[in-house]
């Protein structure tokens, strides 16, 4: 089984990466874990 979550920006706490290290260390013995983040776009000015 392959679980792949995708994040839209970056962790900045500290607390929440080593928890989601624990989470993919568990997970990772029983299927393919994978975190994918992508980066946050501004939004323009001016919203039509």
């Amino acid at each position: 089984m392959n679980i792949k979550i995708i994040g839209v920006g970056k962790l900045k706490e500290k607390y929440l990466k080593q928890g989601i290290a624990e989470y993919a260390k568990r997970l990772g013995t029983f299927c393919k874990f994978q975190i994918v983040e992508v980066p946050d776009e501004k939004a323009p000015e001016k919203l039509s």
